[in-house]
């Protein structure tokens, strides 16, 4: 299809015979969203590493060491997984608060003013930047070059057929020989240099000049040039005030600062946290320059819709085509690195712009890995804020891949080829997500690598399901869709994907990390969280159930809070349910036959298009009801035999009230949960199109059917045992879990059933099933449907989503919605903690020593010494008075005493069972000291003397014996001889 330039001029060139297909602004671009991750990302690790490079560069490194000492000497082994740490970190809370606030050293306010200053010179550079590149080429206004005005009339004709509400200023290079041009400055002072060379060609070769000079107003009409320059200022000023001096303090931290030992046990930590320095400058570099190659074809394209001639691209392509082989692919390589496409590529996008349409990998990666990089630097946000992190990144991460999917979706339909299935996209931004995972200190910590690696499989198969319903929800509305603009409904159908991955996230970070260091919460830590008793002793088995439960347990749908977003997996069904309920109603798609209505987005964008080609009509409404109302039947009677197993249970075992209770109520979650399952599985077993929204709709219905039958039999007083263990309708765990939870599992098993359905096809066809092109916008509506029939079918969709959506919004807990789970969970390891290596064991028996054990150790020999001389003096006092007084002095020691001895009480326990054993009876002997004392001063006798005299020897004997063993384990210096 020829599309004519909206304006001509005398003397203009006519576009290309063959344009582009498809208007490449039919739908937003993308490249700005990635603008912003880029710009999140600088800003958020600005935040991040000014702080640290402020605090190791004036922080006291003996009160460092002092701060670093405190969770070694809470016993805390860094050599160990991170939950095993935090587990010792929580035992002993309160000691670890004081003691790293007692060392604490704050420079924020150092940290506010360079990052003010950054935030300045940023600025500063945003601004000067056009100034230095006028000054470096030496630019010369354009009328002093064009003397005789021959330029200047033809500019101003380009300028009016651009549309451009500011005309540039126009300035020339005398001095280069080549016959480009840019465009630089400000939004509102925008100037467009002029090379000599084309200028002297500008008579000669007309055509080319107008190309050239069209492509640059593009970008002045695009509006590229204030973001492309807020970013490169920004970037410059990260590497030099930012990213250099953090460095240079992670290799100070790394190679030189203290000792061998200590630098070996924190490698892991200190290398990942340089890699992902490395990671962070790879994937902002490479995502810059791959959106500046986006742009110049964007460019390009608006200059040949304006009339510019392909001349100038013609010679490249000829030379591109002619290579190949290694050259190729190493040109390919190299072209990753440059702002400017090739030649060959940004003539064949004016004929197909498909390159800006496809879905390519390495930006999707990259921009899952920038996402998880930006978790990292915002890892300081409180947990109130936790929810904002989540919707911010897979806002970011959802926006981008969704956004190209739509875009690829669309130019599919338009184009008649296949519709790309999403979930490769899911996957590569799953891969950048688990490279920084690995490669970052996030999910290792102090391990070169997390135990459990596996579990980032969860946020992949996440991203691989909320990317695949993105791709059929988008074709889903892009053939039911009427308005004016596609912007609309591309945004509610974003929306709904990213609020369900968020939801996902934020379940990560309060919860599900733990999940990559092993699997901490045993069956009985799940019993603990729900405050039940706990299991049998061993070697009883506690079965196979009750270890489903203890991993089932920890799964999404165990956050019920407004603010964990579960209530967003609700949306996943909902809004397909609808898409479907209006295709079925207007009865036709996109394409113009057979009496359809013609979309009026369609219209603009493809304003000489006609009629289009049919394709299979999908399934409708009424397929799903009835595949969620068969669903809901196998849900109500697997509850109906689990409360019939659960009546037959053996109450009188030892230990099995607890896990009875907790089946009654995890016995519900699991039965739904494997419904949807089924049902999502079969759906997508015997469905092509759509087949993964499908399933969530049908899976969906089963899930508000199978709520509905727990509530039923809960008010028909349907309970196993006595009241203790009745079964009761949780709405913080039945609902959230069958949202949240079930419809995770319903995705994965729709993916289980659509590969079982296209292998058994296969097996009977003897070809590939599913494989299906999108029959250049094929209408999509199913079969007529008889008025009352069809009517009744779209009331009951319609009843269906609002019960789902008024079900949740009821059941949310609006009180929890602050990042705060209601059920707070029991860290129990599934493993002991082994035993730190001698190394460690002197290093932790030192710390505890220096960070205040020694100190509290002679607080308690200063109260004993005076409570001695008080002692002594009372049993050289002559008279009453004298023994008053006494009496008076050895009452105050006793308090001191006392204060000593609590405090010391308060410090953490010694980091070995032997110490441990000492310390306690360090501290019981100055208890009992402290009762002598308080029974000699308060009733004098021979008999409370000589008990206070036995009970300070004892004392003394204990703290020798305590300092003596201290310095054989090397955690203090021995007493010279």
């Amino acid at each position: 299809m020829s599309v004519a330039p909206t304006d001509h001029g005398p003397g203009t060139s006519e576009p290309p015979a063959a344009f582009a297909p498809v208007d490449e602004r039919v739908l937003a671009a993308g490249t700005t969203l990635r603008f912003v991750l880029l710009l999140a990302l600088l800003a958020a690790a600005g935040s991040s590493m000014i702080p640290r490079t402020v605090w190791h560069l004036l922080a006291s490194s003996e009160q460092a060491d002092m701060a670093a000492a405190c969770s070694l000497a809470a016993g805390i082994d860094p050599s160990v997984s991170m939950n095993t740490s935090f587990a010792q970190s929580r035992h002993q809370l309160a000691a670890m608060t004081e003691c790293t606030a007692r060392f604490a050293q704050d420079f924020t306010g150092v940290a506010l003013a360079v990052g003010t200053v950054a935030l300045a010179a940023a600025f500063a550079v945003y601004r000067l930047l056009p100034v230095w590149r006028t000054r470096r080429t030496r630019v010369v206004p354009l009328d002093v070059v064009d003397v005789h005005g021959g330029l200047r009339p033809l500019l101003n004709e380009l300028v009016a057929v651009a549309g451009l509400d500011r005309t540039p200023c126009f300035v020339v290079d005398p001095a280069s020989r080549t016959t480009g041009a840019g465009a630089f400055g400000r939004p509102r002072r925008p100037v467009i240099r002029l090379d000599g060379g084309l200028v002297a060609t500008a008579d000669t070769d007309r055509a080319r000049f107008r190309a050239v000079v069209l492509h640059e107003l593009a970008h002045l009409h695009n509006k590229d040039i204030g973001l492309t320059y807020a970013t490169v200022a920004l970037w410059r000023v990260f590497l030099v005030v930012v990213l250099l001096p953090w460095v240079a303090v992670g290799m100070d931290i790394l190679f030189l600062r203290g000792t061998a030992d200590v630098r070996g046990m924190f490698a892991p930590f200190n290398t990942h946290a340089q890699v992902l320095g490395g990671l962070l400058v790879l994937a902002v570099y490479l995502s810059r320059m791959e959106i500046l190659r986006h742009r110049e074809i964007y460019a390009d394209l608006m200059a040949a819709r304006w009339g510019a001639s392909t001349e100038p691209w013609e010679g490249g392509a000829a030379r591109q085509r002619s290579e190949g082989g290694w050259r190729e692919r190493f040109v390919r390589l190299a072209g990753l690195w440059h702002t400017h496409p090739s030649q060959a590529l940004r003539r064949a996008s004016l004929t197909d712009p498909k390159v800006l349409f496809s879905l390519k990998a390495l930006p999707l990666l990259l921009a899952g890995l920038a996402a998880d990089i930006l978790v990292w630097h915002l890892g300081a946000l409180p947990y109130e804020l936790l929810w904002l992190k989540a919707v911010l990144v897979a806002g970011l991460v959802v926006g981008i891949g969704g956004v190209a999917l739509w875009r690829a979706v669309l130019y599919a339909l338009l184009a008649g080829r296949p519709v790309p299935s999403g979930w490769l996209v899911g996957l590569w931004l799953g891969l950048g997500v688990v490279v920084g995972e690995l490669t970052g200190p996030r999910a290792a910590m102090n391990q070169w690598l997390p135990a459990h690696p596996e579990a980032l499989l969860i946020l992949v198969a996440a991203l691989a399901l909320v990317m695949t319903w993105t791709a059929q929800n988008a074709e889903w509305w892009l053939r039911a869709w009427r308005g004016r603009s596609l912007g609309p409904v591309m945004l509610a159908g974003l929306v709904v994907p990213v609020l369900a991955y968020a939801s996902v996230l934020y379940w990560w970070w309060f919860l599900g990390e733990v999940l990559t260091d092993g699997w901490p919460f045993t069956t009985a830590g799940v019993l603990a969280s729900y405050n039940l008793p706990g299991l049998p002793p061993p070697p009883s088995d506690i079965g196979l159930l009750w270890h489903v439960v203890a991993v089932v347990g920890l799964l999404p749908g165990t956050l019920p809070g407004a603010g964990s977003l579960w209530w967003a997996q609700v949306l996943l069904w909902a809004l397909p349910l609808l898409a479907l309920v209006v295709t079925s109603r207007r009865g036709a798609g996109l394409g113009g036959g057979s009496g359809a209505e013609r979309p009026r987005w369609l219209a603009r964008t493809l304003p000489g298009a006609g009629a289009m080609a049919s394709a299979p009509a999908p399934y409708g409404p009424g397929r799903l009801l009835a595949a969620g109302l068969a669903g809901g039947v196998v849900c109500s009677t697997g509850l109906a035999v689990a409360l019939a197993r659960l009546r037959t249970a053996d109450l009188g075992a030892v230990g099995a009230t607890g896990p009875l209770r907790l089946a009654h109520i995890m016995g519900p979650v699991l039965v739904i949960c494997a419904a949807m399952a089924l049902t999502a599985a079969v759906v997508a077993a015997l469905t092509d199109s759509g087949w993964l929204t499908a399933s969530l709709v049908a899976a969906g219905i089963t899930a508000l059917l199978g709520v509905g039958a727990t509530y039923v039999m809960m008010r028909a007083g349907a309970s196993a045992g006595p009241e203790t263990v009745s079964w009761s309708l949780s709405r913080n765990v039945h609902l959230p879990y069958a949202v949240a939870l079930g419809m995770l599992v319903a995705g994965l098993a729709a993916f289980v059933g659509r590969s079982t359905g296209l292998l058994w096809r296969w097996l009977i066809t003897g070809r590939r099933a599913g494989a299906r092109s999108a029959g250049r916008l094929a209408p999509v509506g199913e079969p007529a449907l008889r008025a009352v029939g069809g009517r009744a079918v779209r009331v009951a969709a319609i009843g269906a989503v609002v019960a789902g959506v008024g079900a949740t919004a009821l059941s949310v807990d609006v009180s929890e919605s602050h990042g705060r789970s209601s059920r707070p969970a029991v860290l129990m390891p599934d493993r002991p903690t082994p035993a730190p290596s001698a190394a460690v064991s002197r290093l932790q028996h030192q710390a505890w020593a220096a960070a205040g054990g020694l100190e509290r150790i002679q607080a308690l020999r200063a109260a004993e010494r005076a409570y001695g001389a008080a002692f002594a003096a009372g049993g050289k006092s002559t008279g009453a008075a004298e023994l008053l007084r006494v009496m008076d002095r050895m009452k105050s020691t006793c308090g001191e005493m006392d204060r000593a001895t609590r405090r010391a009480n308060r410090y953490f326990s010694v980091p070995s069972a032997a110490g441990q054993r000492m310390w306690a009876r360090v501290l019981a002997r100055h208890r009992a000291m402290v009762g002598t004392c308080r029974s000699l001063t308060a009733r004098p006798s021979t008999t409370t003397a000589q008990a206070a005299g036995t009970a300070r020897r004892n004392v003394i004997d204990s703290v020798d014996a305590m300092l003596y063993w201290l310095a054989e384990k090397g955690a203090i210096r021995p007493k010279p001889s």
